[in-house]
């Protein structure tokens, strides 16, 4: 009988944590962020990862609440330790532009690291482009092509287009103008117009 009731417990305060979640998400898409905030945050102090996540980026945009980096950041940090690849990928952008926080690209590194992990394509991206810059790693084409690979089948446009790019202009890449091609039209299909141009662009020239 205990059992039974712990198990019923633990089922209804899942359950009510979910409606919360659900309800600021609700608040947040209907206009009222204020409201939305105050809702995350007491989703996100019951171990909600996605409410501290989405009351994170509410203060990056200073929407319903007053626009803190800081307060975002500590609020990323609680759903990036709880496995939120997306609050990985903006601690990552704090550290790498050094919003309220000293600039430190190792430590962005780590979390577009940990991002891309969890399937975080804009954090595959992100460590693909310190790849191709060289800025923190030493400039590496190869280790471009993989993580741009995986940010785009995980549908992300700028890595389909960048990838196209680097394809066309022989970019660390042997030139193959149909493998640029292929890619343009991914890009195309997850809706960047530069990628529509460059794939008609080729489509028209024969390629």
């Amino acid at each position: 009988m205990k059992k039974f009731i712990l198990m019923f417990s633990i089922l209804w305060s899942i359950n009510l944590y979910a409606e919360l979640f659900d309800d600021a998400h609700n608040e947040e898409k209907y206009g009222d962020a204020k409201k939305a905030a105050e809702l995350y945050l007491e989703s996100c102090n019951s171990e909600n990862s996605n409410a501290c996540y989405h009351l994170g980026m509410l203060y990056v945009e200073g929407k319903g609440v007053r626009q803190n980096n800081k307060k975002a950041g500590e609020f990323f940090v609680k759903a990036c330790a709880d496995g939120n690849p997306h609050a990985c990928f903006n601690l990552g952008l704090i550290y790498e532009d050094g919003r309220a926080v000293s600039k430190d690209k190792k430590k962005a590194a780590k979390f577009y690291e940990t991002a891309c992990d969890g399937n975080s394509s804009d954090g595959c991206f992100s460590l693909g482009q310190m790849y191709a810059r060289g800025s923190f790693f030493e400039q590496d084409y190869k280790k471009v092509v993989e993580l741009y690979g995986k940010s785009c089948n995980l549908e992300n446009r700028e890595s389909c287009y960048s990838l196209g790019l680097m394809y066309l202009e022989a970019e660390g890449v042997r030139q193959n103008k149909i493998t640029a091609k292929e890619f343009f039209g991914k890009a195309c299909d997850y809706g960047d117009n530069k990628g529509c141009k460059k794939f008609r662009l080729l489509n028209d020239a024969g390629i």
